[in-house]
């Protein structure tokens, strides 16, 4: 049996911005999300197209705001580091104190990518 409702957990990138030293992501789904709920990202489109200068960490817009991509380690990923057509695993995070965030967990296991 096949399901054909969308995932509500899925978030395709159908659009980035370049802002004043950031990218925003504009993604499908970005509203309603609570904190730690799943988090599955997938950028349609190249950053290189977009950012013309150096790499700039990712904001992405959730319940109407531009929050911040972290990787596993916590540190802001930048527009050279994800690719384009892959899924990307995490979590919406919006502790009581402090700016939310998406933390993705299948970012490179090296070190040498953290920042």
């Amino acid at each position: 049996m096949t399901c054909l409702c969308p995932n509500p957990n899925f978030h395709l990138v159908t659009a980035l911005t370049e802002t004043s030293g950031d990218v925003v992501m504009t993604v499908t789904n970005p509203n309603n999300i609570s904190s730690l709920d799943y988090f599955e990202l997938c950028l349609k489109i190249n950053p290189n197209t977009v950012v013309t200068g150096a790499p700039a960490p990712y904001k992405i817009t959730i319940n109407g705001s531009a929050v911040s991509l972290l990787n596993k380690y916590s540190l802001p990923i930048k527009t050279d580091r994800l690719q384009v057509r892959k899924r990307y695993f995490g979590s919406y995070v919006a502790p009581a104190t402090g700016d939310p965030y998406v933390i993705l967990w299948n970012t490179p296991n090296c070190p040498q990518f953290a920042v």
